[in-house]
């Protein structure tokens, strides 16, 4: 039987995802080291990417929305092996217009020794109800 390194746990890996949302929220790309690993790969609807991909996109939705510290929920998160589930709920307002939304999304990430290797994601925005 291998010995479990302290990083390796079901919460603790549940915790370096978190992490990463409190630092997508913030646009905190310098700690993005904390939790990404080198070797990263991320799956997208607009194709693979690495590392610097991935803070190029966080620029990029950091100009299309506003976040605060308290815009993503965490709904539900499951571990199994190296892979975290998370779903989540972000409230962020366009910040072309102030207009508030509401987003959902689906994170599946491999997590090894403490960090993201790859992960698989998709978001979309829920209609606000008829007539609001």
């Amino acid at each position: 039987m291998g010995t479990r390194v302290p990083n390796d746990t079901a919460e603790s890996k549940k915790a370096v995802f978190r992490r990463l949302v409190d630092i997508y929220a913030t646009g905190n790309l310098s700690a993005l080291d904390e939790v990404i690993a080198p070797n990263y790969v991320g799956h997208a609807s607009a194709g693979d990417r690495d590392l610097e991909g991935f803070r190029q996109s966080i620029l990029y939705f950091h100009k299309l929305y506003v976040y605060d510290e308290d815009s993503f929920q965490v709904d539900d998160q499951f571990v199994e092996g190296e892979k975290v589930a998370t779903r989540m709920t972000a409230h962020v307002k366009v910040r072309a217009t102030g207009e508030p939304i509401t987003l959902i999304g689906i994170n599946l990430a491999r997590i090894v020794k403490g960090k993201i290797v790859e992960e698989w994601n998709t978001w979309e925005q829920l209609q606000p109800p008829a007539g609001a």
